[in-house]
């Protein structure tokens, strides 16, 4: 697997480093995607979200998600075997 960014809408001025982090390395489909959908009960509208995944299904529950439930993808990595995804919350998903 190669190494590969994707911005899914253009970025707003973001501190994506400073974004609330969700570690979900090692877990199994569908405990990423439960995972991010906690962490966005959690979080301020507007709040920016990293989760970090090592499922590969969590790239297509991710999308699908946030197509589903109107929320911004923000920002796609993929580094090695890891999945990236910066989520803006919305009042919408929580």
């Amino acid at each position: 697997m190669t190494d590969s960014s994707f911005n899914a809408t253009p970025p707003p001025d973001f501190d994506w480093d400073s974004a609330y982090r969700v570690d979900a390395r090692g877990l199994p489909c569908p405990q990423p995607l439960l995972a991010m959908r906690r962490a966005m009960k959690q979080v301020a509208p507007g709040a920016l979200l990293h989760l970090i995944a090592t499922d590969p299904a969590s790239e297509r529950d991710i999308r699908s998600f946030c197509a589903l439930a109107s929320v911004p993808l923000r920002r796609v990595e993929i580094r090695g075997s890891e999945f990236h995804y910066w989520l803006q919350s919305s009042n919408d998903a929580r």
